[in-house]
């Protein structure tokens, strides 16, 4: 069956494409009802929840009214277009109804069925439905989800109310319907703008989610909890966007710990799990990256105020000397930044407290129980206000939806956004303090209330890392290469079955890497003069074809002296392995590190530095980004790693040159990222760091395999 044409008029060209899903002005509920237990009760009552002020139609032919609301038999019977079409409906007819819906002209739909079963030619009905609405050009959300939610307009496409829900700051998008109901419908502190159930994307993917949350002035923060991105490209672009808007996009994806399916050759290939590329992709887009959905709606409330850090740490008031001591431990163990109190802050801070009362950061406020109980926090918080070193502010009293020992206190807590232009936020370190009610009540006043010392350091140290990081990142754009030289190689790779460890360096080297180059031979005649025009000590490697980890199979052999040994050693490879070997210098020692390269099928290249050698048993770690990457990035990649204290001249040992690391791989992502239609997988290991500079040593490079080809 044909995709009928749409009815409805075309949108403006400046509407977003989801502005009829997302903030529909009336609604069509096909399969509403009023039996008792039955889901179509449910959706009506859902729709009439939180006082919808558009054009409500209920749609079945048993009704004339349901719940007071008049009821149409049929699509057809509908006067106008409605913007948005609820599905209410199973399987079986879900097909018939969706092209219904657009033969009226309707706007959007959404789908709560999982969309199991046989389409009417037979086929799987997903995939049909995606057909559908992808030529009708229709948005199209679900199917297996909850729907959506408007809290600001009312307008609930779900199957579950929304009268208690407060307007806020936070839109949530969750591929888990579990997780959309879980997050939505039960702590009121956290207050939201639009929540989203995709579902299975049939007509509109998470990239556009975001885009369209970007466009409402309504939205300060974007909570994600995704399984994976449909549309790779939409969601890269839509994260950029929001980076460059300044509006933070908080993700929490699931699905990362099984290991990429593919074969892989290089050491790379073998260690980039199926969620490394996402966690690259989300750090270069300056999204902030979570574990759970507790960390994702801490940060999300951390942010919903639309108040953003500047440079500095965060400044915590508090009641207690013993919390304080526990935050300062849990300090120590995190990426959180407790602000360093200059010596003016500490000054002025000195004057309003009493001298049993220590100077530190948490600040301990609670003096003797007076009349001026609450004087030194009020004075404490104006210090830390002005105080240039401090960029949020946290606050934490004994206070709780049963009790409160001195209204002050609590005023202090409901009027702290009042007192600062600062980010601020109540906490409690005890994660189940009784404080529903004291937190919705709390947000109500523009302050977040976290509860839990460790998720309000976590939260606060995300929130800081995304401020700091800044558009762009603060680094420089990344290299271009001459296009004729990539060319050149492109050419020269597309053809090459093998690559051998000698092309690989040339082909590094070309590109302005430093390498250990040397001679492929296959004689002893040959091999000895080579060692002579190289000058000893030199370095023997099996050159022969199919080996791709030479020392794994005993077939590196260093510091070789003289010829008599060099003599030995080749007689003793060519007979384990084959006569074919690469003479190369012997390199001075130094630290050893490892660039690699994939090519992820969703996300293009992707470089990984590392311990390497014989480090990477001591050093475990790996940084991965997607390429290209610029030098200051790639600093940056490098102190990260445990062994960026190596390179940093580690008991006495003189410090390496870092920079050349630097640009060695910023010129290696380059390179990948230019070649990365013909390169699908490239070692580099290891790479030698001294003090005057960097060198490649041996290479390893996959080439892109044919359709056919072994």
């Amino acid at each position: 069956m044909d995709v009928p044409a749409a009815g409805r008029q075309a949108p403006s060209s400046t509407a977003h494409r989801l502005e009829p899903l997302l903030n529909a002005r009336s609604l069509a509920v096909l399969g509403a009802s009023e039996r008792a237990g039955s889901f179509g009760l449910r959706l009506a009552q859902a729709v009439k929840s939180a006082g919808y002020a558009g054009q409500v139609d209920f749609i079945n032919p048993r009704y004339t009214t349901i719940l007071g609301s008049p009821c149409r038999a049929a699509l057809a019977d509908l006067d106008t277009a409605p913007d948005l079409v609820m599905l209410g409906v199973g399987a079986r007819n879900l097909e018939q109804s969706l092209l219904d819906a657009i033969r009226i002209g309707a706007g959007s739909a959404v789908i709560f069925d999982a969309c199991h079963g046989e389409a009417m030619n037979g086929q799987p009905l997903l995939p049909r439905l995606r057909s559908i609405a992808r030529e009708a050009g229709i948005p199209v959300c679900g199917g297996a989800g909850m729907g959506l939610i408007n809290v600001e307009t009312g307008c609930v496409a779900s199957f579950y109310g929304a009268a208690r829900m407060q307007h806020g700051g936070i839109t949530l998008i969750a591929h888990s319907g579990s997780v959309f109901t879980t997050l939505a419908m039960n702590d009121p502190r956290y207050q939201f703008d639009l929540l989203v159930s995709p579902g299975q994307e049939i007509g509109a993917t998470v990239d556009e989610y975001i885009d369209f949350a970007l466009g409402r002035s309504t939205t300060k923060v974007i909570a994600v909890f995704m399984e994976s991105a449909r549309n790779p490209d939409g969601f890269k672009t839509s994260l950029l966007r929001a980076r460059n808007a300044n509006v933070p996009v908080v993700v929490c994806k699931v699905g990362n710990s099984e290991e990429s399916a593919r074969m892989a050759r290089s050491h790379t290939g073998a260690l980039s799990g199926s969620g490394t590329a996402y966690r690259a992709l989300l750090e270069e887009c300056g999204a902030i990256q979570v574990d759970t959905v507790d960390q994702l709606m801490n940060v999300a409330l951390l942010c919903s105020t639309g108040r953003r850090p500047g440079r500095g740490g965060v400044g915590l008031v508090t009641d207690s000397g013993g919390l304080r001591e526990l935050m300062i431990d849990l300090a120590a163990g995190t990426p959180a930044i407790l602000a360093r109190l200059s010596d003016t802050t500490r000054a002025r801070l000195r004057a309003i407290l009493p001298p049993n009362l220590d100077l530190s950061n948490p600040l301990d406020c609670g003096a003797d129980l007076t009349e001026d109980f609450a004087k030194p926090f009020e004075q404490a918080v104006e210090i830390f206000a002005s105080a240039e070193e401090i960029s949020m502010i946290g606050y934490e009293a004994d206070l709780r939806d049963d009790y409160v020992y001195d209204d002050r206190i609590r005023d202090l807590a409901m009027t702290l956004a009042r007192r600062t232009d600062k980010p601020c936020f109540f906490y409690s370190s005890f994660a189940r303090t009784n404080n529903t009610t004291l937190g919705q009540a709390l947000i109500a006043a523009g302050v977040p209330c976290i509860n839990g010392a460790s998720e309000m350091l976590a939260a606060v140290a995300r929130l800081q890392h995304w401020s700091d990081f800044g558009p762009g990142g603060g680094f420089a754009p990344p290299q271009s290469l001459p296009p004729d030289k990539i060319d050149h190689w492109a050419g020269l790779l597309a053809g090459a079955s093998e690559v051998d460890e000698h092309l690989a360096l040339s082909l590094l080297s070309d590109f302005g890497l430093q390498t250990a180059r040397g001679a492929v031979q296959d004689s002893w005649g040959a091999v000895r003069q080579a060692a002579a025009q190289i000058g000893y000590p030199v370095v023997l490697k099996t050159a022969e074809p199919g080996i791709a980890h030479k020392s794994d199979q005993g077939g590196v052999l260093l510091d070789i002296q003289d010829e008599a040994a060099l003599a030995e050693g080749y007689g003793r490879l060519s007979l384990a392995l084959g006569p074919r070997v690469i003479l190369q210098p012997m390199v001075a020692k130094g630290v050893e590190l490892a660039f690699g390269f994939v090519r992820d099928p969703d996300f293009g290249p992707l470089v990984m530095l590392s311990a390497g050698g014989v480090l990477i048993e001591h050093f475990a770690d790996r940084a991965f980004a997607l390429a290209p990457v610029s030098e200051g990035r790639a600093l940056e990649l490098i102190n990260r790693l445990q062994i960026a204290r190596l390179l940093d001249g580690a008991r006495g040992a003189p410090a390496c040159d870092k920079a050349s690391v630097a640009r060695a791989f910023a010129t290696f992502s380059a390179v990948c990222a230019g070649l990365g239609t013909v390169i699908a997988e490239a070692d580099v290991n290891p790479v030698i760091v001294t003090p005057g500079g960097t060198i490649a040593v041996d290479a390893l490079l996959v080439t892109e395999r044919k359709p056919g080809q072994r």
